[in-house]
C-alpha cells in the first residue's frame, strides 16, 4: 500500500443504558481475562486430522499457528483454527492439523513460548473457522469505584447488550478503517491479509453504525414492517410481521433478534419500511457499500441483541468475577462496555510500547 488516506471519523456508538459513571480495571493481569472456546461438534477420536487443545498466555492465534506449524515440520497453511483469540488473556482453543493415521506427533518436546498443550484427539475433517458453539469468559474488574451501580447495570445486561463488534476488529487506533478507506478511495492492497482485515473492519464499522441508529432513532428493539429477525443461537432468518403478537412474545423472551446487514452483493431481504430505513442508514457511507460490492463480499447478516448466557458473579471485596458464555463472532469488551467504564490495562500498555 502506498499513499497515506484521510483519517477517517465515525460517529460515537450510543449506548443501550446510557454510559457508564463506574470505572473500573480490567486485565491488570492476563489471569484477569479467562476465554475458554467450544467447538460446535464433538471430536470423532479417529481420523487423519489432530485436533490440539492449546492454552496461550500473551501470544494471538495466528503467530501460535505458524509455531505449530514449525515445530510439526509442515507449512503453516495446513493449521487451522475455528477462531481468532485475544492476545492480552489467557485463552484456551483449538488448533487443527494434518497427520497420517499410523503416525504419532509426539508434541511434548515442543517449546513455543506462551503456549500450553493441554489434550489432543484425532478428527476426521479439517477444523474450519467458525466451527464454535460459544466461548466462556471469566473475567475480572479490579477497583470498582460504584459496586452499587454495577450490581444495577449487572441486572441491565442480563436482558440483553448491543451486538456492537469490538475495538480489537478494528486494529490499533482504527487502523484497519483507514486501510478501508484507502481501499475504496481507488487504492490498491496487495497483501492478501491486510486487505481481509480492511473488508472485515469496513462491514463491522458499518453493522455498528446501524446499530448506533437504532437505539437512537427507533429503540433497540422496534421492528418496522418488512424487519428481518434471527432465530437465537441459529443463523436462521427470515421475514416477520411486527403486528403479530407471538413475534413479539419470542422478541420479549430471546427467541429471536432483530437484525442489521454486513452490506455487500447478495440479495436483500428486507421490504417496505424497514428497508427504506436501513438504506438511509448506509447512505453516508455509500462508497464503501459500492466499494463492497464491486470487490465481490457477500452480503450477511447478524443480531443486533447480544444476550450473555449462564451469567453469574461474585464479589471479592471492590473485585468483580465475572462468568458468560457468548456465541462465536460476539465481544467481550461489547458486554463490559454496558456494564462501567473500564481502562484495559493490557491494551494500554501495547500502545506505549508500539
Amino acid at each position: 500500500m502506498t499513499g497515506q488516506s484521510e483519517k477517517i471519523q465515525f460517529p460515537p456508538l450510543a449506548y443501550l443504558y446510557g454510559e457508564p459513571s463506574c470505572r473500573a480495571l480490567l486485565r491488570s493481569s492476563p489471569e484477569d481475562f479467562i476465554v475458554d472456546e467450544e467447538l460446535s461438534f464433538t471430536p470423532t477420536g479417529a481420523g487423519e486430522h489432530l485436533l490440539l487443545q492449546v492454552e496461550k498466555i500473551g501470544q494471538n492465534t495466528q503467530y501460535v499457528g505458524k509455531q505449530i506449524a514449525e515445530a510439526a515440520g509442515i507449512k503453516s497453511r495446513l493449521v487451522s483454527y475455528a477462531g481468532l483469540k485475544d492476545r492480552h488473556a489467557i485463552t484456551r482453543q483449538w488448533f487443527c492439523l494434518p497427520v497420517p493415521i499410523k503416525q504419532e506427533l509426539d508434541y511434548s518436546q515442543w517449546q513455543i513460548e506462551g503456549v500450553r498443550i493441554l489434550q489432543s484427539v484425532r478428527h476426521q475433517r479439517r477444523l474450519k473457522i467458525g466451527s464454535i458453539k460459544q466461548n466462556h469468559f471469566r473475567l475480572r474488574l479490579r477497583n470498582v469505584s460504584d459496586v452499587a451501580e454495577l450490581e444495577q447495570r449487572l441486572q441491565f445486561i442480563s436482558a440483553g447488550v448491543p451486538n456492537y463488534y469490538g475495538e480489537q476488529r478494528f486494529g490499533r487506533e482504527g487502523g484497519n478503517l483507514q486501510l478501508a478507506e484507502h481501499l475504496f478511495s481507488g487504492g490498491n492492497i496487495s497483501d492478501r491479509q491486510l486487505r481481509g482485515l480492511a473488508l472485515s473492519a469496513s462491514r463491522s464499522m458499518l453493522f455498528n453504525q446501524q446499530v448506533s441508529q437504532r437505539l437512537q432513532q427507533l429503540g433497540f428493539l422496534t421492528l418496522l414492517p418488512g424487519s428481518v429477525v434471527q432465530l437465537d443461537g441459529s443463523g436462521s432468518v427470515f421475514q416477520v410481521d411486527p403486528a403479530d403478537q407471538d413475534i413479539q412474545r419470542r422478541l420479549s423472551e430471546h427467541d429471536i433478534h432483530p437484525t442489521a446487514i454486513l452490506p455487500g452483493i447478495g440479495k436483500v431481504l428486507e421490504q417496505g419500511e424497514a428497508l427504506d430505513w436501513q438504506l438511509q442508514q448506509l447512505m453516508p457511507w455509500q462508497h464503501w457499500v459500492d466499494g463492497l460490492v464491486a470487490l465481490n463480499v457477500n452480503t450477511e447478516r447478524r443480531a443486533v441483541r447480544l444476550v450473555p448466557k449462564a451469567l453469574s458473579y461474585q464479589w471479592l471485596h471492590d473485585t468483580l468475577e465475572l462468568s458468560f458464555a457468548l456465541p462465536a463472532g460476539c465481544f467481550a469488551t461489547s458486554v463490559l462496555r454496558e456494564l462501567v467504564n473500564y481502562q484495559d490495562i493490557r491494551r494500554d500498555i501495547a500502545v506505549l510500547e508500539s
